[in-house]
């Protein structure tokens, strides 16, 4: 054979690929909660918060993950092997159809992006050369020297979608980590218009299918070594995830599909153990997105919360807004609470683990846990849990606490602990684009869901770009008599903030 013909900058070639699979388908409420007091000014390093979040996800089983097919174009047996990865590889979930629609929506969701990914082998006239039917992935990423791409922008099941290939700097096998992650970079950014990190906007990043992070727009990959955060590590991750999700705001945000759609996915029991279970999300509303998941909590660990907290229950306090002053937090919450630290409470610990992994967003981002007691006619009128910095223009330390507008609540995972029969119900006012309320004490519009002890329902304040979403408008109805209500929440944020260490 002759030299391998050497390329100054990658092959990209773009085309209109076919049509996707078909598919059958006044004010802004009460003050927000204040975050607990800091324990300490140090902030866990990025590093650090992605080893401790690759190490607690796991990959859901409701995605069919394979581990070989040819590529229809020359047949060719005999292509030599690169040295193969010395390190684990995600499980492939590659772009079929049936996979496709766990992740494509019948509308945009902006900041959300679907990327098919497939390995090839092109020579230097463009012939692309079909794997041998008994290669694996990792043969294949051996193989490979370029990667297509399938680009889903928005996450949108369109008719038409964009398609390019990116070719490493020989031809001939070389493996794909001959690509640049720089090169791969510059095309996300150019297809799916990621804007840059900037005042009020964190860095995007891209993820496997089933919430690990792979990298991130600011992250430095080396072109030395196999290791984490190394070229060859980040190139034969996304090559072989098959599906890769790029997300505007930097977090993880499961794809809500549509309301009533149901995800099986695998799930840490707790994380630090080997053991697990399958756990079933379900879409209550695409707008705002709520989730539900039944029996995430058992009924002694919900027993264990509240009785842990009982003695510290003081009624409720709110972050006033500018327009607020003055007003009494009970014009609005009426309800009792209290923050509880995991800190030598191995229960508290594992389900902080298990809200990780849940959320696929490293414990770093989690605030302390709020314990929330209702009794008999006590309620919170709607309100926003992210701070809104037009709301808080004269309140410095909330304007210092999410730096001007940068970092905020992003998404609010609320545990319920008991049962209740009459009233009580979670209630999203706006879900659905419903216009602005006038009266923020009003239960009867809206998405309402009803407490059941054991249940978890995760609700975004930032939409998938890290926009505030004002349809994530949210309130507590008044409890029935005789009913007593405790509840409990984690909110997370869209930065690693010190409350809790990974």
């Amino acid at each position: 054979m002759g030299a391998k013909k050497k390329n100054t900058k990658p092959i990209v070639k773009a085309t209109k690929a076919s049509s996707p699979p078909s598919k059958t388908s006044a004010s802004n409420g009460a003050s927000s909660t204040s975050p607990p007091p800091l324990r300490t000014s140090v902030i866990p390093s990025v590093f650090m918060a992605v080893v401790a979040f690759m190490a607690g996800v796991v990959t859901p089983p409701s995605l069919h993950a394979v581990q070989d097919g040819a590529n229809p174009s020359t047949s060719n047996s005999s292509l030599p092997d690169a040295p193969s990865s010395s390190f684990p590889l995600p499980a492939h979930v590659p772009c079929t159809p049936s996979n496709l629609e766990n992740y494509l929506h019948a509308t945009p969701v902006p900041g959300l992006h679907v990327v098919c990914v497939e390995p090839i082998n092109e020579s230097a006239d463009g012939t692309v050369h079909a794997f041998p039917e008994t290669d694996d992935i990792s043969r294949k990423l051996s193989r490979s020297n370029s990667l297509r791409l399938t680009f889903y922008k928005d996450a949108h099941a369109a008719p038409l979608k964009r398609r390019v290939k990116v070719s490493g700097d020989t031809f001939g096998p070389g493996g794909v980590e001959s690509i640049e992650w720089l090169h791969l970079k510059m095309q996300l950014i150019m297809e799916l218009g990621l804007a840059p990190e900037g005042p009020t906007q964190q860095p995007w990043a891209a993820f496997t299918a089933s919430g690990e992070r792979i990298v991130g727009e600011n992250d430095d990959v080396s072109k030395d070594g196999d290791g984490i955060g190394s070229n060859e590590r980040t190139l034969r991750t996304i090559a072989a995830s098959g599906m890769m999700v790029v997300v505007q705001g930097g977090n993880w945000v499961w794809p809500g599909v549509r309301e009533g759609f149901r995800r099986t996915i695998e799930l840490a029991f707790p994380p630090s153990s080997d053991e697990s279970r399958n756990i079933t999300i379900e879409t209550l509303s695409l707008r705002p997105l709520v989730l539900s998941v039944e029996g995430f909590l058992t009924e002694d660990e919900c027993d264990h919360i509240a009785e842990k907290a009982g003695p510290s229950m003081k009624y409720s306090s709110v972050s006033l807004k500018d327009a607020d002053r003055g007003r009494a937090a009970s014009d609005w919450r009426t309800s009792q609470s209290t923050f509880l630290l995991a800190d030598n409470d191995r229960t508290l610990k594992n389900i902080e683990r298990r809200t990780g992994s849940l959320t696929r967003v490293p414990r770093s981002h989690q605030e302390y846990v709020q314990v929330l007691r209702y009794g008999t006619g006590e309620k919170y009128d709607a309100h926003h849990d992210y701070f809104d910095p037009v709301s808080y223009k004269s309140d410095k330390g909330t304007l210092n606490l999410i730096q001007n507008g940068k970092k905020n609540r992003f998404a609010t995972v609320f545990w319920y602990l008991t049962d209740v029969d009459e009233g009580g119900h979670t209630v999203f006012p706006r879900a659905g684009g419903l216009p602005p309320v006038r009266d923020h004490s009003d239960c009867s519009r809206g998405l309402r869901v009803q407490p059941q002890k054991g249940k978890v329902i995760i609700f975004y304040s930032l939409d998938a770009s890290g926009a505030l979403d004002p349809l994530s408008l949210h309130g507590a109805c008044p409890v029935g008599e005789d009913n007593v209500k405790w509840a409990a929440n984690k909110w997370i944020w869209n930065a690693p903030m010190g409350f809790v260490r990974d």
